[in-house]
């Protein structure tokens, strides 16, 4: 039963639950302008899931929170690797919990597309203690590539990007700019 349609109709994670109770096998294959996406269920679970550099959880959290895009089943297709253990409610509820989380991001965070830059304080007079993941991003902050970008270089997920930058501006540490 091959089926499509559009996310903004029914959310990836409605869809996944769809297929996953009725037991079938075979990918969603995701589109959402030039972005491509993946996801393998076998006998109505998950296995794997690919999306640009990501593969496996990463993937299918990254996946879950389009808000729009278009879907399309292929029955039948089989997953090459198995990347993901967890079960599909826990998947689906990690999902869920991501969602309600960029919600909040997002109040800060508009936009992959911003820059962020170090904010530069004459008169800094605090101790500045960073993470070993806030100290990662950034050394590579330079005012120059996006959120998009600096995601892209770290191999780490716009989400895990975004949320280390919601704390660094929230501190004052880092401000997002318009791209020029």
């Amino acid at each position: 039963m091959a089926f499509q349609g559009s996310i903004k109709e029914i959310p990836l994670p409605d869809i996944i639950q769809l297929v996953s109770v009725s037991g079938k096998s075979g990918v969603f294959l995701l589109e959402r302008g030039e972005e491509r996406g993946e996801i393998y269920i076998q006998d109505g679970r998950i296995i794997h899931a690919v999306y640009n550099a990501l593969q496996g959880e990463e993937a299918i959290y990254a996946l879950a929170i389009w808000s729009e895009g278009d879907f399309h089943f292929q029955p039948g297709v089989e997953a090459e690797s198995f990347t993901i253990t967890k079960s599909n409610t826990n998947l689906l509820m990690e999902a869920a919990r991501r969602l309600d989380e960029w919600k909040i991001l997002s109040k800060k965070i508009p936009s992959l597309d911003l820059i962020p830059a170090l904010k530069v304080e004459d008169k800094w007079r605090k101790e500045v203690i960073l993470s070993p993941q806030e100290w990662t991003l950034v050394t590579r902050v330079d005012g120059s590539k996006s959120i998009e970008q600096l995601a892209e270089t770290l191999a780490w997920s716009k989400f895990d990007v975004c949320k280390i930058l919601y704390g660094l501006v929230t501190q004052g540490l880092v401000v997002l700019g318009a791209p020029s």
